[in-house]
């Protein structure tokens, strides 16, 4: 990687790589897909709720989205967006995710406000969850993105955030990860080309 890249290469991992759960929304063969991955590190919950009966659901509105079958969940308070892009309101998801998860912005929705998760969930542990609004697209769900970051909360009481993405997660920049690879391959080609131009030492003849 060209050192005048790492500099933009660094602003541009700024978003997804930050977050410590990410939402991603997107369109997937004739369907939209939710889902939420990653993992946290989690206070002691608020309050306990579930996703209105609905197994996938998404309110602009209310900065809303839930991920996983309908099922008791334990609530954490959360500080950030109470709406985000779009008019989107359904709760027409399907899913047979085993983790269900919810984002409620506004104090406003009819249910808590915070995030939800599973209550067997282990504070720390990884974090997959999904539903499926079939035969949408992003317009038809009343999205007027096509991509990008529509939310960041912050998980009261932690240095956890929570990131809300319009676009799959193979579409995601790369995480630290890679970009410390791509550093450490750069300054390992720095130093073998240093090698290389330097002078050879002849030997002294006998």
């Amino acid at each position: 990687m060209p050192l005048l890249a790492l500099p933009a290469a660094l602003l541009f991992i700024q978003g997804q790589a930050k977050a410590a759960l990410i939402y991603n929304i997107f369109e997937s063969n004739g369907d939209v897909i939710v889902q939420a991955s990653g993992s946290l590190n989690l206070p002691s919950p608020v309050n306990t709720d579930d996703c209105d009966d609905s197994d996938g659901g998404i309110a602009s509105i209310f900065a809303v989205i839930c991920t996983g079958p309908n099922a008791v969940l334990n609530v954490y308070g959360i500080t950030g967006p109470t709406t985000f892009d779009g008019s989107v309101f359904n709760g027409n998801g399907t899913s047979t995710s085993p983790t269900t998860t919810y984002i409620v912005g506004n104090s406003n929705a009819s249910i808590t406000p915070g995030f939800g998760i599973s209550s067997g969930y282990t504070s720390g542990d990884p974090i997959f969850s999904s539903s499926i609004f079939t035969g949408e697209t992003l317009a038809s769900l009343g999205f007027t993105l096509s991509s990008g970051l529509i939310g960041t909360w912050s998980l009261d009481g932690t240095s956890e955030t929570i990131q809300a993405f319009i676009g799959p997660p193979s579409a995601a920049v790369p995480g630290p990860l890679p970009l410390f690879g791509a550093a450490a391959a750069f300054g390992w080609s720095r130093r073998m080309r240093r090698r290389i131009s330097a002078p050879l030492i002849t030997p002294p003849q006998a």
